[in-house]
């Protein structure tokens, strides 16, 4: 009868546990990216440091671009990819909240070119 007692008591506490799960934002889809023509003709790389909010249903909102390298050149390709991403949401006590404030480097490099729309 302990062991019963015991065993029951270490079952609520896993499940207990688990259903009080926390977790980050994890990323569904990611694609989207086109690298600009006039930027791909002159053989130019760069990266975009942009920050976004991730909603409860896991779309993105309020993307800005926080830094970019060179300035200007890949900021309206980086936004306009980052507004496409798909998230499954961030998890806290066990229910899906909203995220603010995530930042992701967009990258633009020539040789992975095949992987970008034009």
């Amino acid at each position: 009868m302990k062991r019963i007692v015991f065993f029951l008591g270490v079952a609520v506490f896993v499940v207990g546990c688990l259903s009080a799960t926390n977790r980050p934002p994890e990323v569904l889809s990611a694609g989207g990216l086109v690298y600009p023509e006039q930027a791909y003709q002159q053989k130019i790389e760069g990266v975009v440091r942009v920050a976004y909010d991730v909603t409860v249903d896991g779309t993105v909102e309020n993307a800005r671009v926080v830094e970019s390298n060179p300035p200007g050149v890949f900021d309206a390709a980086a936004l306009d990819a980052v507004r496409k991403w798909r998230f499954h949401p961030a998890v806290r006590n066990g229910k899906p909240v909203a995220t603010q404030n995530m930042v992701s480097p967009v990258k633009f490099k020539l040789g992975e070119s095949e992987a970008y729309a034009r």
